[in-house]
């Protein structure tokens, strides 16, 4: 089994109505040129940080299928295994039972030169079988110990990789704190002059595009995970109506956000709890808090993010990453 590398960056597909324009963005990002060009360099990076720890996380999801697979395979070995020494541990019963003059009996009492030579026959085919056995259980063994030395490498890798992915979780939380001030500001600014679409997490955070990256159970991200301090305010990207609430082992504190504008639809996952009067069928305006950034759900273990999903009239999930990028002045 292979290791599954980074994803393939997803072309852009189809965007919210609410998305500002192309014009809208470049005349904001004139606008703020030289205070964004200091926010951008500390961003950048906290996006690398960020970047490391999203390839190890798939590294750490791919070997853990490896060493699942693995250890599949040497408990079937070890099936055989057991068969195999079951046979010969029967063989050896009976052979001592009968012991030597048992066989020398089925020689000695031949009558007839035919009868001797098929008794003849008779023993070297045991004694053949007898080796086969003894072959494939030898055989089982090595193949056994070679997963098993496989299976060693594989667990090591895993161990250094769970090292470095708490080295670049720290990272995160510190780069997270210094960014905080610098990236407020420009983010108050660019909100005021933003169209009906804003960005899911207050300042500060960082994502990276992830769509399609490995994840446990055979799956593949279908959202985007936004990095954040713990209790991070996360935001209604639009005017709308919150409908799901709940908690399951997956996602968590979870919500979705339908825009009743145009039937677009938003997944929040793995939240640490809802904001004020977040309830089913609450009405929402943008950027009202609609909960905070956690880990709960299969997120428990990971620095504190939000998962983020958007999904199109139509229910389709599509690569969340080049909407938010637009809102972003920082990307």
């Amino acid at each position: 089994m292979s290791f599954v590398g980074w994803p393939t960056p997803a072309a852009a597909g189809p965007v919210p109505p609410q998305l500002p324009s192309p014009q809208e963005l470049a005349k904001l990002q004139s606008d703020m040129s030289a205070t964004l060009k200091r926010v951008r360099a500390a961003q950048n990076q906290l996006d690398q940080v960020v970047r490391s720890y999203e390839a190890a996380r798939s590294k750490m999801e791919s070997l853990s299928a490896q060493i699942a697979a693995t250890q599949a395979a040497i408990q079937a070995l070890d099936s055989q295994l057991g068969v195999v020494r079951g046979s010969i541990n029967a063989r050896a019963a009976s052979t001592y039972r009968s012991g030597p003059t048992g066989l020398m009996n089925v020689l000695m009492e031949a009558r007839t030169y035919r009868e001797f030579a098929t008794a003849v026959d008779i023993i070297e085919a045991i004694s053949i079988k007898d080796s086969q056995t003894l072959r494939s259980m030898i055989d089982l063994r090595e193949k056994t110990a070679s997963l098993q030395a496989q299976l060693d490498a594989q667990r090591a890798e895993q161990q250094t990789t769970l090292g470095e992915l708490e080295r670049r979780q720290k990272q995160m939380q510190g780069s997270l704190r210094t960014l905080g001030k610098q990236y407020e500001t420009v983010k108050a600014k660019f909100e005021d002059g933003k169209s009906g679409f804003v960005f899911p997490v207050k300042a500060p955070y960082s994502y990276v595009d992830s769509w399609g990256a490995p994840r446990a159970g055979w799956r593949r991200h279908q959202g985007t995970d936004i990095f954040a301090l713990r209790g991070t305010p996360v935001l209604a990207v639009v005017n709308g109506t919150i409908e799901q609430l709940g908690d399951n082992p997956l996602g968590g504190i979870k919500l979705w956000l339908r825009s009743p504008r145009d039937n677009w639809s938003y997944y929040y996952a793995h939240l640490n709890g809802y904001g004020p009067g977040i309830r089913n069928g609450a009405k929402v305006k943008k950027g009202q808090v609609v909960g905070y950034v956690g880990t709960t759900g299969n997120a428990a273990g990971t620095p504190p993010h939000l998962h983020f999903e958007t999904h199109i009239p139509a229910g389709a999930a599509t690569n969340p990453y080049p909407i938010l990028k637009r809102v972003n002045p920082i990307k």
